[in-house]
C-alpha cells in the first residue's frame, strides 16, 4: 500500500506540472482565442509558442492520467485490474465516481486524436481543432481534481 501511495502521489506530481503549464498557456491563448482561418494566419510567434506548449502539455496531461493515474489510482484502491481492457478501466472508474464517463474520455482521445491529423496549411481545419482541444481544459481539469480530490480525501 505505502509503494502505491508512494507511486501515485509522483504521478500527481507530475499531473500538478502538466497542469500548470496547461493554465499558463491558457491564459496567454485567451488574448487571441478563439481562432479562424484568418487569425490562424496572423499569429505571432508568440502565440504559436502558447499553442504549441498548451498542445504539447495537454496530450502529456492526457497521456500521464489515461496510462499511469488511472490504474494506480485504481491499484491504491485495491481494484483487481489485471488483465483488464483500458475501456473496462474506464467503467470502473467511472462505477467509482471517479470519472463522470467512460465516453467522456474517449471524447477527450477522439479530439486530440483529429488534431493530430490536421495539417498546418488547412488553416481553417487546424483553426477549429486548436478551439476544441483549447474548450476541453476544465473537461481535463474537472476529470483530474475529481480523482486527487477523491485520493487527498481517502489518503488522510
Amino acid at each position: 500500500m505505502k509503494m502505491e501511495k508512494q507511486r501515485l502521489e509522483k504521478i500527481f506530481n507530475e499531473c500538478d506540472v502538466h497542469l500548470k503549464r496547461i493554465n499558463s498557456a491558457y491564459r496567454k491563448m485567451s488574448l487571441f482565442m478563439p481562432l479562424d482561418r484568418d487569425r490562424y494566419d496572423k499569429l505571432s510567434e508568440d502565440e504559436i509558442e502558447h499553442i504549441d506548449q498548451y498542445l504539447f502539455r495537454f496530450s502529456k496531461l492526457q497521456d500521464a492520467m489515461g496510462k499511469k493515474l488511472f490504474k494506480n489510482m485504481l491499484l491504491y484502491l485495491q481494484e483487481d485490474i489485471e488483465g483488464l481492457a483500458f475501456i473496462d478501466i474506464l467503467h470502473k472508474l467511472e462505477k467509482l465516481s471517479l470519472l463522470k464517463s467512460a465516453k467522456q474520455w474517449i471524447d477527450l482521445r477522439n479530439i486530440r486524436n483529429e488534431l493530430a491529423h490536421q495539417y498546418d496549411d488547412d488553416a481553417e481545419a487546424m483553426s477549429a481543432a486548436i478551439n476544441e482541444v483549447y474548450k476541453q481544459k476544465e473537461v481535463i481539469e474537472t476529470i483530474y481534481h475529481r480523482i486527487k480530490t477523491y485520493y487527498d480525501n481517502k489518503a488522510v
